[in-house]
């Protein structure tokens, strides 16, 4: 009996403790088991988000890198300096065009190539990025691309549209250029101001800065993050040997289709924008990507602007998920083995289970603030705004633009930030966009403006970026402000200007060219053309400098002084006009250096051939002058002998028939009649005047002969000492003499001396008649200093004022006023000696009045 109840005792204490022990074991093994689907979702839920913010980075990425893409396609389209050169052809603004290119490349950094081409599809300028050191190509390297498809394509197109092509590997001579350059063509036609197509704008865009950003996003999370072409291609994928399979023929079945299922390809390809799904095979998250430059030029015909489209797909692969989950797992197992207190287990697992889930909450709030931080430090103003256009969000960057604060701003309509004047019109404006919402600039080709809290206004760039989100449609709307290159653009314009201005309007040429063998110009102003007789710029930049030498050892003298010195100044060379015509140049020239160490010359160049000319008449002139001197010589020589005859041979006779006529006189007279004594008076008084005029003549050829010995005269006392030698020869006359003092010149004084004998000695003669007589002495300053003598004389007929200065000319009657015409003459002379100029002024019994002036430079 004992020993059934102790069996009921036992199975009672069994059914007891099964009873009890197995609801609170399946409690357990049930809250384990909640336990680790929560986890498992939670954490599936944390990976769903990061890939659901990854791949919608990646796509705002995107967006945001064909955005600038296009803005530039279109910025270097309106570009001044190309606009202007298709409005003139100006060789020089082609420079500068070149020049904008190469600066937009090198600050950019974002483009293999910069280039434009024609509407023939010829190559006119091109930019090579030129591993970082970017470089003009040389027009003769520059080539036609019309039988490439994107010219016809892009020539096709409307203005403002944007043909992108797909997204491949660069190939050079047909083969994939190594390494490897992801590459992507945009183009875009130019017009000109009259709205005509002159060609198109092409930007080979360096594909790998977009890849390795895609990277840099996908280093930041668990999964894997791939992108494709439209055909299943991996552009960025799993493995380098696996991506760009189209373009090499081994790996044409590496699409991920292939690899992860084709139903599963076309529901990505042609089902919902974005979605995310687990199975087998991991987690995934795509969406597909159309480049913001083909949703820009939608309106075109597809087949012109380009139908390139991508998915952006993150991969967690189940690996990584189970993964994730072993360590929970494992602290499970050891929980219910280790933990014997139920309540202490279901303490641990709630309490351990609340961390887990205040974990991913935290998780979730740091992934919001990293979204936050980027908004924040992102250089541009960035402003959020809803279907209804009030704002949602800014960050710092646009607080600052606008002087407004974040609670300033939020809630209030997007008009407070427009200038008044374009308020009324921009809601009809952003009700326009909603319509149609896509990514794009924001007013392309208009200029915008934004309105700060205190009323000023600055220009700025907005590009638009709609997202669906759970509180609706909202706007991104990026703002650049501008007022900077704006202003710089304006001084860039008005410095070119300023310079064009002033080489242009330069009288001599002013060039750039190449030492090399054929020396082709690179800049030349107008006065080049115009020395080389070019029929324009083109054809004298087209012209071989080289075949411009008449002798080809001018040339090489010419750079090899320029080499070795780095500079040479007024090299004179004959060279020969693009019409053949020969003539004499003077060449200044320094050596420079471009940014690639390329050498070129810069220089002027000025004809000389009419001082060559010049040069050559007067060495002409002076073997003349030579000539005569030396003919000159002889005459004076023989002058000297006539003088000398005249002296000692003509006057003997001259004294003897004096001599013997006042014999006759003095001791025969009472012999001769009236008549006859009246005859021999006549023949002394002609030989008296022979001599006199012999005497003249003497005098004159003295002051021809002799050599000035220059020194300050005092022409004032030289003038009051003649006055008084006549006033001693006739003592009697009453004559006013009026003498400037302090007259002091630079001469001979035994010459001037000879002056003033003269013109003082003929204005006493002239004056004899006058019952009042007055003569005067003074100087003037008209356009130099002259010097004058005054009388109130007889005067003279001006219509007799030529022949005042010659040698035995006479205006008034011997038997009126003696004299043999001899003086002014020699007056004449002397100041011709001085390199000076005499003349007179006169009228009948008006007096007379001797201007002279002297070269008082000669002795200085």
């Amino acid at each position: 009996m004992a020993s059934n109840l102790k069996n009921t005792l036992n199975w009672q204490f069994t059914k007891h403790f099964l009873r009890l022990s197995l609801p609170l074991i399946l409690i357990l093994v049930a809250m384990l088991w909640l336990l680790y689907r929560t986890h498992l979702d939670t954490t599936l839920t944390i990976m769903q988000a990061n890939e659901q913010q990854s791949i919608q980075l990646a796509s705002q990425t995107v967006d945001a890198v064909f955005g600038v893409l296009h803005g530039d396609a279109l910025y270097l389209a309106e570009n001044s300096s190309l606009q202007q050169w298709l409005n003139t052809g100006d060789p020089v603004i082609r420079s500068h065009l070149n020049a904008d290119f190469l600066a937009f490349t090198r600050s950019r950094r974002l483009y293999d190539q910069v280039r434009f081409l024609n509407q023939h599809g010829q190559e006119l300028v091109r930019i090579n990025w030129n591993d970082g050191k970017p470089e003009v190509i040389a027009e003769e390297q520059l080539q036609s691309k019309l039988d490439s498809y994107y010219v016809r394509k892009t020539l096709a197109l409307n203005e403002q549209a944007v043909f992108m092509s797909p997204f491949d590997l660069n190939i050079e001579h047909d083969v994939i250029e190594q390494p490897i350059k992801p590459t992507i063509h945009l183009s875009t036609p130019v017009f000109d101001s009259k709205g005509q197509k002159r060609g198109l704008i092409v930007l080979n865009y360096r594909g790998q800065r977009l890849l390795n950003r895609l990277r840099a996003i996908a280093d930041k999370k668990s999964g894997d993050l791939w992108f494709l072409n439209k055909e299943g291609y991996w552009i960025l994928g799993p493995h380098p040997d696996m991506e760009w399979g189209f373009m090499y023929p081994d790996r044409q079945t590496m699409r991920f289709g292939h690899e992860y299922g084709e139903d599963t390809w076309l529901s990505m390809l042609k089902g919902l924008q974005i979605n995310q799904w687990q199975d087998e095979k991991g987690l995934f998250t795509y969406t597909r990507i159309t480049p913001a430059t083909a949703k820009i030029a939608s309106t075109e015909p597809e087949e012109y602007v380009g139908n390139e489209q991508w998915i952006a797909v993150t991969h967690i692969p189940p690996s990584s998920i189970s993964a994730s989950m072993a360590g929970h797992v494992r602290d499970l197992i050891i929980a219910f083995m280790v933990l014997a207190p139920l309540l202490a287990l279901l303490s641990g697992i709630i309490t351990y289970h609340d961390m887990r889930r205040r974990q991913a909450e935290a998780d979730a709030r740091s992934s919001e603030a990293r979204y936050r931080g980027l908004l924040e430090l992102a250089p541009d103003g960035i402003v959020i705004t809803n279907r209804n256009g009030c704002i949602t969000m800014v960050n710092a960057q646009a607080e600052k633009w606008f002087g407004y604060t974040k609670d300033e701003l939020i809630g209030q309509p997007i008009e407070k930030l427009v200038p008044e004047r374009f308020r009324a019109t921009h809601p009809a404006h952003r009700q326009n966009y909603l319509a149609n919402p896509v990514v794009r600039p924001m007013g392309a080709g208009l200029e915008l403006y934004a309105r700060r809290s205190d009323g000023s206004e600055f220009p700025v760039e907005i590009s638009l970026s709609p997202s669906e989100t759970e509180q609706g449609l909202l706007v991104t709307s990026i703002i650049r402000d501008i007022t900077t290159r704006k202003q710089a653009e304006k001084i860039q314009e008005q410095t070119r200007m300023r310079y064009e201005k002033l080489v242009n309007n330069l009288p001599v040429g002013v060039y750039r060219n190449k030492p090399d063998k054929i020396g082709m110009f690179l800049e030349v102003n107008q006065a080049m053309v115009d020395i080389f007789e070019a029929e324009s710029t083109e054809q004298l930049l087209s012209h071989p400098f080289s075949e411009s030498y008449c002798d080809p050892v001018d040339r090489e003298t010419f750079i090899d002084t320029v080499m070795r010195q780095g500079h040479i100044c007024d090299h004179e060379v004959c060279l020969k006009t693009l019409q053949g015509r020969e003539f004499h140049a003077a060449l200044t020239a320094v050596m420079k250096k471009d940014a690639n160490g390329e050498i070129f010359f810069d220089g002027i160049m000025q004809d000389i051939s009419e001082r060559k000319e010049a040069e050559r008449k007067v060495q002409q002139l002076n073997e003349s002058l030579r000539a005569r001197s030396m003919e000159l010589e002889t005459i004076n020589q023989e002058l000297e002998a006539f003088s000398y005859s005249v002296s000692h041979d003509l006057r003997a006779p001259l004294r003897a028939i004096d001599g013997f006529s006042r014999t006759l006189l003095n001791e025969y007279a009472d012999r001769l009649d009236d008549k006859g004594r009246d005859r021999l008076s006549r023949v002394r008084a002609g030989a008296q005047r022979m001599a006199n005029l012999i005497d003249d003549l003497l005098k004159l050829s003295r002051v021809t002969r002799t050599e000035l010995k220059w020194k300050s005269v005092d022409l004032s006392l030289l003038a009051s000492e003649v006055i008084e030698d006549l006033r001693q020869g006739e003592p009697n006359r009453a004559v006013q003499f009026s003498v400037q003092p302090g007259i002091t010149v630079q001469g001979d004084v035994h010459l001037l001396r000879v002056v003033m004998d003269n013109l003082l000695g003929n204005a006493w003669k002239f004056t004899s008649q006058r019952s009042e007589t007055r003569i005067e002495v003074g100087c003037k300053l008209d356009d130099k200093l002259t010097y004058y003598v005054r009388d109130n004389g007889a005067g003279f007929d001006m219509a007799y004022a030529n022949k005042l200065f010659g040698a035995f000319q006479r205006l008034h009657d011997a038997s009126e006023f003696s004299g043999t015409g001899i003086g002014l003459a020699t007056v004449q002379r002397v100041i011709h000696k001085h390199g000076g100029r005499i003349w007179a002024e006169s009228a009948v019994d008006q007096g007379a009045i001797f201007y002279f002036t002297l070269n008082e430079k000669e002795n200085k």
